[in-house]
């Protein structure tokens, strides 16, 4: 059901009038083909994109009222002051790994970087616990201060545009309609990334913004409290459902046709889920989930040592001869309000 709507207000007259924004000439951030879907429900069928941008509202803050990291600075793993249960967002490239740590990211959103040679926007909403990540090509992308579904809007400082950052889809400007092109994070522990990558990267809290970096405003992880355990809901939703606690960790995916949902501790306790057109494997190794596409996927069986056996061989869980989709945790009611029709288990 839609709950509200808002008055958007458009990312160039805002930004503008508060002189925040200075139109460059950077590159826009690349577009894949096709374009990833929104949400299918009869509202948004019949408004099309209008339905996401009348219901877009202010979070509070203006237009980098949340600054986005811009010169990340970077420490290794030794020098990192990190418990082995904080919350860390991973992302490896060119053979670089490193490590964003979610008390960071709580405060700045965004960090625009280059990994192995890739220029990327590393970026977290900590009111859906999502992380995701895009290519950014010679732009960078800024935190705008509205929200939609309760998940971060972003816009590129070339273009001026704004994009979902859960369904990586732009929501105005120039590129109206279009999507992102995703790279893979990793939502997962300190310890757990740690023992995979030692020799990863950390960002530091010298990021250039005066902020108390100890102090999570919404509660914390280690261990889950306040709002991230919460059954609370900040802001409104286009869609709602109380099939699971709306903090409940999911992971999904979605292809230009269709969307799929997997409840992450179901997937731990039975390692192998399968929903209609696609087929999910726990990774045990990041407390996450891998998602294939597959209409009639192969038999596949779970091992003693976190690997998967199919047809004889042995794959790692990112590693399936199948068609890998990408993979986003997030709180269930955030991906519901995205896609509430998502096949499940």
């Amino acid at each position: 059901m839609l709950s509200s709507r808002a008055v958007f207000i458009s990312a160039a007259g805002l930004l503008a009038s508060l002189g925040l924004y200075l139109l460059t000439t950077q590159a826009s951030p690349p577009a894949p083909d096709p374009a990833l879907p929104l949400a299918k429900t009869p509202y948004v069928l019949h408004h099309n994109l209008s339905a996401y941008t009348d219901f877009m509202m202010s979070g509070g803050p203006p237009p980098d009222g949340i600054p986005a990291i811009n010169d990340p600075q970077f420490v290794d793993a030794d020098g990192a002051d990190l418990d082995d249960g904080d919350m860390i967002i991973g992302f490896v490239h060119g053979g670089e790994a490193r490590a964003y740590p979610q008390n960071i990211l709580v405060h700045n959103e965004i960090v625009n970087d280059a990994v192995g040679g890739l220029n990327v926007a590393v970026t977290y909403c900590p009111l859906t616990a999502t992380a995701q990540g895009f290519k950014r090509g010679d732009t960078t992308l800024g935190v705008s201060g509205q929200l939609l579904n309760s998940n971060l809007v972003m816009f590129d400082r070339a273009t001026e545009s704004y994009f979902s950052q859960i369904a990586a889809t732009g929501l105005t400007g120039d590129h109206a309609g279009a999507s992102l092109d995703e790279v893979d994070l990793i939502w997962t522990t300190w310890g757990q990334w740690r023992a995979q990558y030692p020799n990863t990267q950390v960002l530091s809290e010298d990021t250039g913004h005066m902020r108390n970096y100890s102090n999570d405003p919404y509660g914390r992880y280690n261990p889950t409290g306040g709002y991230y355990s919460a059954r609370e809901v900040i802001f409104p939703l286009m869609e709602e459902s109380d099939r699971h606690h709306p903090k409940e960790m999911v992971v999904g995916a979605r292809t230009a046709e269709e969307s799929v949902h997997f409840v992450l501790d179901d997937l731990k306790n039975e390692h192998v889920l399968r929903a209609e057109g696609f087929v999910a494997v726990y990774d045990a190794r990041f407390h996450t989930g891998v998602i294939y596409h597959s209409s009639d996927p192969p038999r596949i069986t779970p091992t003693d040592d976190g690997r998967y056996e199919v047809d004889g061989e042995m794959y790692a869980p990112d590693d399936l001869p199948l068609r890998q989709l990408m993979s986003v945790d997030a709180f269930f009611f955030a991906w519901n309000a995205f896609y509430p029709n998502s096949a499940t288990a």
